[in-house]
């Protein structure tokens, strides 16, 4: 008789804990494919400022353009679809900073949730700045 109630007693230990084991798996799920969506985002980032700031000012195709491209490229090459107007913004600027004239690259992607049942952001967006290379 004893063996018989201990097996119920896991049973209803075991309908206890699931919902919350549940829950913190989907937690680490769901953060961590948020996190690694940014970092892709990042390496586009650093990728396309890197070849921008490589680029003379008077290039016929111009560095913003040849940054913002290799930035789509590479996200797209991540897994990230970065085509214009789905779902993701890429957008290179030149200015002055002081004495130096820096490369400014923006992205912004929208994001969707792999789980759906936590809060999440709606977008991924990062700047980078580096200073142009003396040509």
């Amino acid at each position: 008789m004893m063996g018989r109630l201990r097996r119920g007693a896991s049973a209803l230990e075991f309908a206890l804990t699931l919902p919350i084991v549940m829950a913190i798996l989907a937690g680490i799920l769901e953060y961590g494919w948020y996190l690694f969506q940014l970092s892709n985002v990042v390496h586009a980032l650093r990728d396309g400022t890197r070849i921008g700031v490589t680029v003379p000012i008077d290039d016929a195709e111009g560095p913003t353009l040849r940054a913002e491209a290799h930035a789509r490229s590479v996200l797209d090459g991540l897994g990230v679809p970065c085509t214009e107007g789905g779902g993701c913004w890429v957008n290179a600027t030149i200015g002055p900073s002081g004495d130096i004239t820096t490369l400014t690259m923006a992205i912004e992607v929208d994001y969707t949730p792999i789980v759906g049942l936590l809060p999440a952001p709606s977008q991924l967006h990062g700047t980078f700045t580096m200073m142009m290379q003396e040509q």
